[in-house]
């Protein structure tokens, strides 16, 4: 009987399965990236907004004149 499942296989069954390990791998990688990449853009388009707004004078939410002083 042998001492690990791997001794069993073959050297082709080894490599099959060192490339689906990397090929897997890569995949998450690809996610975190795109994930990464649309966040950042996110940000920028916030900060783009911001910049829009502030650029044409439009008050922003705490600047409205609503205040909790009527005198």
């Amino acid at each position: 009987m042998a001492d690990s499942p791997e001794q069993d296989l073959s050297t082709s069954t080894k490599l099959a399965i060192e490339r689906t390990r990397l090929a897997h791998e890569r995949t998450l990688m690809a996610w975190v990236r795109t994930a990464t990449s649309l966040i950042s853009f996110g940000f920028t388009v916030y900060k783009f907004v911001q910049y829009l707004r502030e650029s044409q004078g439009a008050p922003r939410a705490g600047q409205l004149g609503h205040g909790s002083s009527a005198g």
